[in-house]
């Protein structure tokens, strides 16, 4: 049983599971779009996503975002590394206008850690940003590069479902926000900071509301993905009402991230 808790805690500190999150949505968006398996944008995206979050957590713990001196970290940033090189791989095979889009949003996180707008403040740090740039790299990398990289027309239908992916990840980020709150400095101004933890929730029934409306705008939408994203609605309802600041351990790294995957295993299987 400790080999398999220490399996999983590596699972879910690597961005493995994170990474499946996202590679789930953006297989969601081919299967709503009709867009065969596309393998360089998917794994790009898996591997990407694992390179990322790792940096994003872990670099500034390092001394000048590289050296760890915690073995289990450093033994992350060897594995991020061969999920680099992996990375790598696939870029290089996403067409232009993909990598262009894919690299403005590398430069986003990157800024999100490094300080870049002066000597100790990032993007992470500005006031009540840190949701949104979430919002926005997730929605936008599962979303618009799918489309870009299969030269599928920007349509109507395409930026609903860009702005219903907002929504959902904006939701999904509740639960982390709410957990955050006994570490969050005030000055963040973060969701439950500025509303409370009632006032962030009842924001969060009004979003999901949003989101399952948003699915019967969509023309070509079938009766099978909106009575899917409905069930999605209700563990969203149930992720938002049933967090707190003390959570169990895999509530929301676990549970909550899930609910992403569930949404495409759904898709696929039901």
């Amino acid at each position: 049983m400790k080999l398999l808790k220490q399996v999983f805690d590596f699972y879910l500190d690597s961005s493995i599971h994170v990474a499946l999150a996202v590679y789930a949505l953006a297989r969601i968006t081919m299967y709503n779009f009709n867009i065969p398996y596309d393998e360089v944008i998917a794994l790009a995206l898996f591997f990407g996503t694992i390179v990322e979050y790792s940096f994003i957590k872990y670099s500034p713990l390092a001394k000048h975002y590289v050296f760890v001196a915690e073995k289990y970290i450093r033994t992350i940033q060897i594995f991020s590394g061969v999920c680099f090189l992996v990375a790598m791989y696939y870029v290089f095979q996403l067409n232009y206008k993909t990598l262009i889009a894919a690299s403005v949003l590398v430069i986003l996180a990157f800024l999100y850690v490094v300080p870049a707008i002066s000597r100790e403040r990032n993007f992470r740090s500005l006031k009540g940003v840190k949701i949104y740039i979430v919002g926005i790299t997730w929605s936008v990398s599962t979303v618009v590069l799918p489309l870009l990289n299969n030269e599928v027309a920007i349509s109507t239908d395409a930026y609903l479902e860009l702005f219903q992916r907002f929504v959902f990840i904006i939701v999904l980020m509740i639960p982390f926000e709410i957990r955050d709150l006994k570490t969050d400095e005030d000055w963040l101004r973060t969701l439950p900071q500025v509303l409370g933890v009632k006032g962030v929730k009842i924001l969060g029934i009004i979003l999901i509301v949003a989101f399952c409306g948003l699915s019967y705008l969509m023309k070509d939408m079938s009766s099978k993905s909106h009575l899917i994203e409905i069930i999605i609605s209700f563990l969203l309802l149930f992720a938002v009402l049933f967090s707190k600041k003390e959570q169990a351990s895999y509530y929301s790294s676990f549970f909550v991230e899930s609910i992403s995957i569930v949404w495409w295993l759904l898709l696929i299987y039901a």
